[in-house]
């Protein structure tokens, strides 16, 4: 549209100067052919009267086409009287006198003018408009054509411009969203401008940053890997420990076992966010009942939230499929409830409702009643390792895997997660699923 309109912005500018040019370009040639035409006229009328007398020139007076419908002739003859009775008075001050004249029989006539008389002066969009006088259909009709043509000029130009850099939107969101292998410079065509040399920016951006990414997750399960076998002697090696020596040493060797399985239970959600990460196949062959499985994992966490005078409780009024990998699926939302039940306050609740988002997906909401995080902390939620400051400890905080994990099983189940504060306090985790219609 702005392409549109700065097109016709220029078109009329360019009418317009032009239209001035010409306008005052006319009032000088105009003075130039007034005077000539003067000096023509009276050198006829001089010729006339003097070869054909006063007859000739009352014809030639009343003869519209050679005279002027903006300017006056007078002839008077020796009363002072107009040849053609006009009034007429020499004191008159629009009048100039020519020369004298007498004619072949011996009359004198004197010849007069009145002075020029002003055009009315025309406006500039008057002469814009001017060609077209008399022609307004091919006016109107030049008109919508000009406008026809500069708007598919305009669209066409503005498609072309827009166009690549649409792709480089939607790749730079399919990259954040995790596709790194997501690239632009094929679809720019035989593009030689800066949009393209942009898009080949981009390209080796993603590459850069697709190799990073990917050394690190390696890196991460790798380790990973690597850490499971000593943590499996170190079991080994407790066991023995325990039968060959007395119980003085028992406590210090429970306190080893559970540091132990704690690693062993840090290394696990490790290998599984690995995996994730990684886009590892993770089968989705089970169609489950969301409702169901909402409350089996509910009746778990309350039982044990009751112990700590909390509850959890499931709001849904009918019950919807889903296909997805139970385990994956089980434990990123026992993740997001038992997250919640950790932070809740002691005698609140914690809600799970379940409605739908449109014909094709569910929504569910899992609220506590807890301190809430701060907004510029929101969407690290669900980064790896991440915990808030009142959260650091371990028996409250956690590894900060859990919601890292929840967040990469529900995309892989072509979900949405997001979290959110309540208005009258606590945290809002929403994730939504495609369901089977």
């Amino acid at each position: 549209m702005w392409f549109w309109i700065t097109l016709i912005l220029i078109g009329v500018g360019a009418s317009w100067g032009t239209a001035i040019y010409i306008k005052n370009s006319d009032d000088n040639t105009q003075q130039e052919y007034r005077s000539r035409f003067i000096d023509n006229r009276v050198e006829s009328l001089r010729q006339i009267l003097y070869y054909g007398g006063e007859e000739a020139a009352i014809e030639f007076l009343e003869n519209k086409k050679l005279t002027s419908r903006r300017l006056d002739f007078f002839v008077v003859d020796g009363f002072g009287n107009d040849v053609l009775g006009r009034p007429f008075s020499v004191d008159a001050p629009d009048l100039n006198e020519f020369e004298s004249v007498e004619s072949i029989d011996g009359v004198t006539y004197r010849i007069f003018t009145a002075a020029p008389k002003r055009a009315k002066n025309i406006s500039t969009v008057s002469q814009m408009y001017r060609p077209f006088r008399g022609s307004e259909g091919v006016f109107f009709l030049w008109f919508a054509i000009a406008i026809l043509l500069s708007s598919l000029v305009c669209f066409w130009l503005a498609w072309y411009l827009t166009k690549p850099i649409k792709k480089l939107q939607s790749a730079a969101k399919e990259f954040s969203q995790g596709k790194l292998d997501t690239r632009v410079a094929k679809e720019m065509g035989g593009r030689r401008d800066e949009i393209a040399d942009l898009g080949r920016d981009f390209d080796q951006m993603a590459t850069q940053l697709q190799g990073l990414i990917t050394n690190q997750k390696q890196l991460l399960s790798d380790i990973s890997h690597e850490l499971r076998s000593p943590l499996a002697r170190m079991h080994v090696a407790i066991a023995l420990a325990r039968k060959k020596t007395g119980a003085e040493v028992d406590t210090e060797m429970q306190r080893i076992e559970y540091e132990t399985e704690r690693l062993n239970e840090l290394v696990g959600l490790s290998l599984t966010l690995s995996r994730l990460d990684a886009g590892a196949l993770y089968p989705k062959d089970d169609f489950i009942d969301i409702a169901e499985l909402l409350e089996a994992i509910i009746a778990d966490c309350d039982f044990e939230a009751s112990s700590k005078n909390k509850k959890v409780i499931l709001q849904h009024s009918q019950s919807w499929t889903l296909n997805a990998n139970v385990e994956l699926l089980h434990r990123a939302l026992e993740n997001i409830i038992r997250n919640a039940i950790r932070y809740t306050k002691e005698g609140t609740e914690v809600t799970v409702a379940i409605t739908i988002k449109d014909k094709s997906h569910i929504q569910i909401s899992i609220c506590d009643r807890g301190p809430g995080v701060p907004e510029d902390k929101l969407k690290r939620l669900f980064e790896p390792f991440v915990r808030l400051s009142e959260a650091r400890d371990r028996d409250s905080g956690g590894y900060g895997l859990g919601l890292a994990i929840a967040q990469r099983s529900i995309v892989f189940h072509q979900g949405e997660i997001v979290a959110r504060n309540r208005d009258q306090g606590g945290l809002c985790i929403d994730i939504i699923l495609p369901v089977e219609e």
